[in-house]
């Protein structure tokens, strides 16, 4: 008793694997680094404060 085995379908993204990926709505520039926001608020408390001693400059 043989299984039939079902005819190989093509694969519809083998000539372009990828998914496409859409455009951002402004190319960002090259010259200018990404911009990173300061984080908001106290540090978390289960760190201690920096300690400065005299080696370092105010």
């Amino acid at each position: 008793m043989s299984i039939p085995v079902p005819a190989e379908t093509p694969d519809p993204n083998i000539d372009d694997p990828e998914l496409p990926v859409p455009k951002p709505e402004e190319p960002p520039s090259p010259l200018m680094p990404p911009v990173i926001e300061p984080p908001v608020g106290d540090p978390p408390s289960g760190e201690p404060p920096a300690i400065l001693d005299d080696k370092f400059p105010e």
